[in-house]
């Protein structure tokens, strides 16, 4: 059996008997242990990479850079450098020495078997080559590696939706549907197959979200209206009568039963789960919107909800987000009772279904902001495992990271967010502008801030960030314009909740904000709620 295992779905790592190791290879590194890796023994010749990677380079400096970039990849390949061997002509993998996981899923993807085609689920954790870019040819090349594969994704899906699994097998078929279906919402047929499976989940409730999605992407993207065949499997899924079988089905945790309902009484439940969905999708349209009455109205929606079905664990999620933003927003008169109300709801949730991912985002922010921070990051990185496509869930797990002083960590997870939801309205770019700044790349962060703010005007961390790069580069005017556009959107914005409130875990973090708030004429106490 090969020692050694190279994952280029997703992040590149290297897997032994010893665990699993990131590669930290740079771009051109990067590109070329992914395009040598996925010819496997057949080689790649060393003219091809100097076309795919240094196609603008004078020849000779083309290969002398070959050289030192194949020198690098070898030394931070470490004792695994055996599984690359070269000649005058060529660079190969010793498929002996190593296995692939991109060539694995191809060679699994194109079965029937069950067993196969659950292990191809399994191996499909992100896009070929996920982030490397290295040139116009390399990213060419990689685009069709790419597209190929996921075709043979879509094509996993697809069967495993048309067979009788396990709980553990569905599980991974969903998990699998949901990362494509985020990826491409107008894909009619992986969108029937998510919807067969979360029905054969028991549910019916996220299956209509699933054409809700799709056919608002269809429209909106392609002016279109969704085929018949889709049409009419969301009008079964959505007719009372046409789920007896998703009704019957197994209850308990999973990652992705966050609209299941405990109550045992089907009847009731067939009679709500229409009316449960509408509350959902109206609370979440008001809670998108991070505004103060939009939140209140978010939160009668998702009483209401909880009034029908009290073990409804993302209902109880929601909700408590409502009183956490009270509470950190300067919204509410009482912010600190409303923050254990959030707390209580979050411990609820979790109590409810601590299989699923948003308790644990919830319960993570909670205890963050109590300046738990160990604590805090096992929640939340459990949340972001168990909901890998969720922006939001990796957003959480990037911002967290950030509090905690650590700024390369959580721009993986922010750049992760932004790749699922591009329109976040600026509140992710906000957490990508303070890694940036605990980076000390003022450039950078301040252009992140002020795309955050165009994006989203009123947002209020935007301005205050920006304040403080503002201040640090000497700009006073333009730090005391921020500061205070940050206070006016967010009373709570003063010296005290900088110094007292803000989980900074390293002092020096907490130093600078208090010190550009200081002088950017921000108050030393939060203002009262009129």
């Amino acid at each position: 059996m090969p020692a050694w295992t190279l994952r280029l779905l997703g992040q590149t790592t290297i897997e032994s008997s010893q665990g699993v190791r990131p590669l930290l290879l740079g771009r051109k590194g990067g590109a070329l242990l992914a395009c040598v890796a996925s010819h496997g023994s057949a080689g790649v010749p060393r003219s091809r990479l100097l076309c795919l990677l240094w196609d603008h380079t004078a020849l000779e400096d083309a290969r002398n850079a070959l050289r030192q970039c194949l020198h690098q990849v070898r030394t931070e390949l470490g004792e695994a450098a055996e599984i690359l061997s070269s000649s005058a002509d060529r660079l190969v993998l010793q498929e002996d020495l190593c296995r692939v996981d991109a060539r694995q899923f191809e060679a699994l993807a194109s079965q029937t078997r069950e067993a196969a085609l659950r292990a191809a689920a399994a191996l499909y954790r992100g896009e070929f080559a996920e982030g490397i870019e290295a040139g116009t040819e390399f990213g060419l090349w990689a685009q069709i590696e790419r597209q190929r594969l996921d075709d043979l994704a879509h094509g996993v899906v697809a069967h495993l939706s048309e067979l009788r699994l396990d709980d553990a097998a569905l599980d991974d078929a969903i998990r699998l549907g949901c990362r494509l279906h985020a990826a491409d919402r107008a894909h009619e047929g992986t969108a029937r197959a998510l919807m067969r499976l979360y029905a054969r989940a028991g549910l019916r409730s996220k299956a209509v979200e699933v054409w809700i999605d799709c056919r608002r992407s269809l429209r909106d993207e392609l002016g279109v209206e969704p085929s018949e065949q889709t049409g009419q499997l969301a009008a079964e899924l959505m007719d009372d009568g046409a789920c007896a079988e998703s009704r019957n089905a197994r209850r308990g945790p999973s990652a992705w039963r966050s609209i299941a309902l405990s109550d045992p009484d089907a009847a009731r439940r067939s009679s709500e789960d229409a009316q449960l969905l509408d509350l959902m999708l109206r609370g979440w349209q008001l809670f998108s919107t991070y505004t103060a009455d939009g939140h209140a109205k978010a939160r009668t929606a998702y009483e209401k909800v909880v009034e029908l079905a009290p073990n409804h664990a993302e209902a109880i999620t929601l909700l408590g987000w409502t009183h956490w933003f009270d509470a950190i927003s300067g919204w509410s008169t009482d912010p600190q009772a409303s923050e254990r109300k959030a707390a209580e709801l979050a411990a609820r949730a979790l109590d409810c279904g601590g299989g699923i991912a948003p308790p644990h985002g919830l319960m993570g922010k909670v205890l963050l902001w109590r300046a738990r921070h160990a604590e805090a990051l096992m929640h939340l990185e459990r949340a972001a495992t168990l909901a890998p496509t969720y922006a939001y869930m990796q957003f959480h797990m990037g911002d967290a990271l950030v509090w905690c002083g650590r700024p390369a960590d959580s721009l993986v997870y922010i750049d992760r967010a932004l790749k699922l939801n591009a329109n976040d309205c600026g509140v992710f770019l906000t957490i990508r502008g303070m890694a940036q700044w605990m980076a000390h790349d003022a450039a950078q962060a301040r252009a992140t801030f002020e795309s955050a703010i165009r994006r989203n005007p009123s947002y209020p961390w935007a301005h205050g960030m920006l304040a403080v790069v503002h201040h640090e580069a000497g700009n006073l005017a333009s730090a005391r314009r921020e500061a205070h556009a940050g206070h006016r959107f967010n009373r709570r914005f003063s010296l005290h909740f900088a110094e007292h409130v803000m989980p900074f875990l390293l002092p020096e973090h907490r130093e600078r904000v208090v010190e550009a708030w200081r002088v950017a004429g921000l108050p030393n106490e939060e203002s009262a709620r009129h």
